[in-house]
């Protein structure tokens, strides 16, 4: 939905009650930590891990709080009050792990090796111009969860809105590629913030989109936020098409902050 926001090393479990086994060395992370005004100690036990297609269907309950976060701060979805009720948390729930298991793209979590939790991670998926019988899967529809009847509109909204900006831009006509690789959410739990961890989550998934054994030809991210558009710009992303909330989604009236995230964006890298 978003960027909402790439070295791979061995597995890190992320079971609960058990250490990550894996820590990053001081080293990789100092530089990119003096860069952002990190102390020592939130650089150090930060831990940023691409996510396999086993380790999505096994461990996706541990990304479950800055999922749930998604949902309450980003723009779009901070105007559905469903998504906050215990029924909606549960449908949430479900929806984050049909999201996680639509294809086999790897993902990315942060994880703090303190508190033994996910401080924010990203979905990411693969999307081809002619893909396969197997390849060609619909995106995973807000409908599937068994929503509050009240509430179904507002999210319906939501979908709308995101299927139309993904709609508006043809990334495959215009850059001439066959086979991307898309941000669809980036979240980072609200007391993560500030401390350079959608940062290092983004490089971290930039490797695999770089990757030449997937055979990626370009990024997409769509963004719904204002400071998910800024991160894109430091990647060297560029602009392909935006479009003010104002007249695209009908629920811009009751988002938070509307003031600062008032226009959706995709933005695009092209690798070859």
């Amino acid at each position: 939905m978003s960027l909402r926001t790439f070295c791979r090393f061995s597995f890190l479990n992320l079971s609960h009650g058990s250490k990550p086994a894996f820590r990053l060395p001081t080293r990789q992370l100092s530089s990119a930590a003096k860069k952002r005004n990190l102390t020592s100690t939130s650089a150090m036990n930060s831990n940023i891990k691409t996510m396999t297609m086993k380790d999505k269907s096994t461990e996706w309950r541990n990304v479950l709080t800055p999922w749930l976060d998604f949902f309450k701060y980003e723009p779009l979805n901070s105007a559905v009050e469903g998504f906050q009720s215990e029924n909606g948390k549960q449908c949430l729930e479900g929806l984050l792990k049909d999201t996680l298991l639509f294809d086999d793209t790897p993902c990315v979590v942060a994880w703090d090796t303190d508190k033994d939790q996910a401080a924010g991670f990203i979905i990411n998926q693969t999307f081809y111009k002619d893909p396969t019988p197997e390849q060609a899967k619909p995106p995973v529809p807000f409908a599937n969860q068994n929503w509050d009847p009240e509430c179904l509109p507002q999210i319906m909204e939501v979908e709308k809105t995101m299927q139309s900006l993904s709609q508006k831009y043809d990334v495959f006509t215009d850059l001439g590629v066959k086979k991307i690789f898309k941000t669809q959410v980036m979240c980072v739990s609200p007391k993560y913030m500030k401390h350079g961890v959608a940062q290092m989550m983004g490089e971290e998934g930039f490797k695999v989109a770089l990757d030449a054994k997937y055979g990626y030809e370009a990024v997409v991210s769509e963004c719904t936020s204002h400071y998910s558009y800024k991160a894109s710009l430091k990647f060297g992303f560029r602009l392909a098409y935006e479009c003010d909330f104002s007249e695209c989604y009908s629920g811009f009236d009751k988002m938070a902050n509307k003031s600062t995230h008032q226009r959706a964006r995709v933005m695009v890298y092209k690798i070859k």
